[in-house]
């Protein structure tokens, strides 16, 4: 691919510089040292670090460190560990600037930042900030924190009341605080924002689940000035507009659950929008744009270039708030300039991301019902007949669950391989609407009800794919659904990855053959990431602190051994021997 083309001398680079010196333009392991913007956009010549969500702009979560390897994973050992916290949803990714590693929490009732020697887990700092009493019913029962957005010597710490918060990253005091919405209507931050030539672009939850408009935003990086704002959900009178029934635009829903991924050669930013508000799809006739849809946006005005909408009118939750990947497609002997996503309805798309055309679409887990496939010409799915709920029905059976074939944790690219990782789900539900519902600012907009479904005895696969096609080259089944099993691969040709029944696990990244295999105890929480110290690589991952268990399978039997995990949240740490 032409983009692994260019990526290949740079991490090469980063990786002797690394070796030699301490990384390329790296201080002493310890010594913070101002992460700016060409540091970001070039993060590949700093394969040490992780900088940013999915450590490079381009949505791979992938790292070029390859001292842990195929021949040595099996010595690998637990070097530290620090705990988190009972309460709350532990999804952080870890940070990692030249030694430095910056971790959250989100405990209720205090959303928690901790700075740590990324080597050690020595405390260097900790910022604490009491949440208030009266947030809504989402972001009370389901906290979340996805980690935090480094940008020069400042941490951007998004908060469960809709704010950003910069910190010292040498102190942790606060240097300014910007609110992007009020959370008494139901928004929240849970992810950390892009930075992106001096802006920070996110956008919140909540709305979804809600009843309140979506939105996409970018402030000042600097200063947490608003820059820009785009609705997810338009105003009559707006393009899109009209595919909204009456007043329904009003509680849209549209939330942006994920940092966007970006492709800086043409400036553009990409959003994954999720499902509409409420589930009932009677409530809210038309397509619902622009609900379900990836958004192209101008990364300094927010203009919209393109969409491109997976789900018109959902009914099933089936939100598309996953990763877009920046990549190349090589098809018929021709290079395309594409983004890659695996969506909870259970399909993987290929869009051309100069101007959203679909270049391919097909399943990708083998438990799809609703809809028998998409029609390369219009876009739009093909949807079965009778998978529809009826308000005050009998549950209908479909496939895949509203938990998707895939949820939000992150897919994984590795350009060496060429392969892309995907944890997948093999979930199907009972699902229905209820009689009614009545939306109250505060409280949740859904309406719904379902139990989860296995077909087999086991929900779920890592899955690895070749992206030019969609084809499946090797799979590695699970029991337990991974819904929090996120991936990360490596130059080392791994793929590591927490089972939801507490495995941590590497897995060949040319075979899917299982390498190391350790029993942390603990559920799945989020995905990996991987640093180096002095020379030495480090795999990190946060886990636990899963507290809805039930809420999610239902009555389905065969997981009620989930039940019994452990539900602290903890950061852990491995590397080879000393």
């Amino acid at each position: 691919m032409a983009a692994a083309k260019r990526w290949i001398p740079l991490s090469l680079l980063g990786l002797l510089l690394l070796l030699v010196a301490g990384g390329a333009g790296a201080g002493p392991a310890g010594e913070w040292t101002p992460v700016t913007d060409d540091r970001l956009l070039n993060a590949d010549r700093e394969p040490h670090n992780w900088l940013q969500y999915y450590r490079t702009h381009n949505g791979w979560s992938h790292s070029p460190l390859k001292q842990i390897d195929t021949r040595n994973v099996k010595k690998l050992q637990v070097k530290w560990m620090m705990s988190l916290g009972e309460l709350g949803e532990q999804q952080s990714f870890p940070m990692i600037n030249n030694g430095i590693m910056i971790v959250t929490a989100a405990n209720i009732p205090h959303n928690t930042v901790y700075a740590l020697e990324a080597a050690t887990g020595r405390l260097l700092w900790k910022w604490t900030r009491k949440t208030p009493e009266d947030l809504t019913a989402f972001a009370r029962i389901h906290p979340q924190s996805r980690g935090v957005a480094l940008y020069e010597n400042t941490v951007i710490v998004p908060t469960l009341d809709a704010k950003l918060i910069a910190l010292d990253a040498k102190t942790g005091k606060q240097v300014w605080e910007a609110t992007t919405a009020d959370y008494k209507d139901g928004y929240y931050l849970n992810s950390p924002p892009l930075v992106a030539k001096g802006l920070l672009i996110t956008g919140p939850a909540g709305p979804g689940e809600m009843g309140i408009r979506g939105w996409a935003a970018a402030f000042e990086a600097k200063t947490g000035k608003e820059v820009w704002r785009f609705s997810t959900v338009p105003e009559p009178g707006q393009p899109g507009g009209d595919t909204w029934a009456g007043d329904s635009w009003q509680r849209g829903g549209g939330s942006i659950w994920l940092p966007p991924t970006y492709d800086a050669g043409t400036d553009t930013v990409f959003f994954g929008a999720s499902n509409p508000s409420p589930f009932i799809d009677s409530v809210r006739r038309g397509d619902n744009l622009y609900t379900n849809s990836v958004l192209a946006v101008d990364r300094a005005t927010g203009k919209l270039k393109w969409y491109y909408q997976y789900v018109p009118n959902d009914a099933w939750d089936y939100d598309t708030m996953n990763e877009h990947t920046v990549l190349t497609i090589k098809q018929n002997g021709k290079e395309i300039p594409a983004i890659l996503s695996f969506q909870k309805p259970g399909f993987m798309y290929a869009l051309d991301r100069r101007d959203g055309k679909l270049i391919y679409a097909k399943k990708f887990i083998k438990n799809v019902d609703w809809a028998e496939g998409i029609d390369m010409k219009t876009g739009r799915p093909i949807e079965a007949a009778g998978k529809r709920p009826v308000m005050g029905g009998e549950k209908v059976p479909i496939c895949p669950a509203l938990l998707g074939g895939r949820n939000w944790v992150p897919s994984s690219y590795n350009p060496e391989t060429g392969l892309v990782y995907v944890p997948t789900m093999e979930l199907c539900m009972k699902y229905g609407y209820v009689k009614e519902v009545k939306w109250t600012r505060g409280l949740a907009y859904v309406g719904v009800s379902w139990d989860a479904v296995m077909q087999g005895e086991n929900a779920g696969a890592i899955r690895a794919y070749n992206p030019n096609t969609g084809d499946i080259v090797w799979e590695h089944w699970v029991k337990a659904p991974p819904i929090h099993s996120g991936i990360l691969s490596t130059g080392g040709g791994l793929v590591f990855f927490q089972t939801m029944e507490g495995q941590f696990k590497a897995l060949d990244a040319k075979t899917g053959k299982v390498l190391y295999e350790f029993n942390a105890g603990n559920l799945a929480s989020t995905g990996p990431v991987s640093y180096a110290v002095d020379g030495k690589q480090y795999v990190a991952v946060v886990v636990g602190g899963k507290t809805r268990i039930r809420g999610w399978l239902g009555a389905e039997r065969k997981l009620d051994h989930l039940l019994n995990m452990n539900f602290n949240g903890l950061l852990m740490v491995y590397g080879l021997p000393d």
